[in-house]
């Protein structure tokens, strides 16, 4: 289980500030888009484009960008571009 932090308007998507995602392992892009798929949008705003992820290490990418393969107990934070501050 990777557990992930919601912050701006993905949060509000998705209806929590935190989600899970039952997986021993997964791609950065996968982890946005499985996110996504939580949301109760219809078209949600926030996409592997336009998403930071923050991993616990300390590392920031854009998911699309990024090749980096997240693992089960890893904390990850969502952050969209434009999250309001």
């Amino acid at each position: 289980m990777i557990v992930v932090l919601c912050f701006g308007h993905i949060g509000t998507s998705v209806g929590s500030k935190e989600v899970t995602v039952d997986t021993s392992h997964i791609g950065a892009a996968e982890l946005v888009d499985r996110v996504r798929g939580m949301s109760r949008e219809p078209l949600p705003g926030f996409n592997r484009y336009n998403t930071i992820v923050m991993v616990e290490d300390g590392e920031a990418f854009v998911a699309a960008g990024s090749s980096r393969e997240l693992k089960e107990g890893q904390r990850v934070a969502l952050i969209p571009f434009s999250h309001g501050g």
